[in-house]
């Protein structure tokens, strides 16, 4: 396994980046506050209705996601730490056990097809509280000048378009 750091789509806010979850059978979006300024390593405490500054990423065709611990005060107890996983960042983990243990599941499938599996990725956002993973078959980011709360009404309208 190798961990590649994903450099140069934001800053993570390192005290109080809000991450939160959309998702349907489909689609997956994971919003957050990033630090633009990159002014300090000081946690800013963030009021969601008012504050601006956000990202989302959505994952396309996404398999699963898990959304928990470790934060970074337990980081450094998670398996993937010695392969340099550190908080407040965005990583790739090549050749993932993840991915592996999934694909295992799915062999009882009539219609496996180990080929599939070549085109998943193992994302992980690794935030000051939490840490979010998820395998996909890739993402695109946007960063939107508004709120926490109001992009999340937005994501929320994505995902609801397509059914109604």
């Amino acid at each position: 396994m190798e961990l590649i750091e994903i450099k140069g789509l934001f800053e993570m806010d390192y005290g109080a980046p809000s991450p939160t979850i959309l998702s349907n059978d489909n689609e997956l979006f994971v919003a957050f506050y990033a630090d633009k300024k990159k002014s300090s390593v000081v946690p800013q405490e963030r009021n969601i209705i008012y504050d601006t500054g956000i990202f989302a990423l959505k994952f396309k065709r996404y398999l699963k996601y898990t959304f928990g611990i470790p934060s970074n005060e337990t980081i450094n107890s998670h398996p993937y730490s010695k392969l340099g996983m550190e908080s407040c960042s965005f990583y790739e983990l090549i050749d993932s056990d993840y991915i592996k243990s999934l694909q295992d599941i799915e062999k009882m499938h009539p219609g496996y097809n180990p080929k599939k599996w070549n085109m998943y990725k193992h994302y992980i956002l690794t935030f000051h509280d939490n840490m979010f993973e998820c395998i996909a078959e890739g993402f695109e980011i946007r960063e939107e000048n508004t709120s926490l709360y109001n992009q999340a009404t937005v994501l929320l309208n994505e995902l609801s378009v397509k059914y109604f």
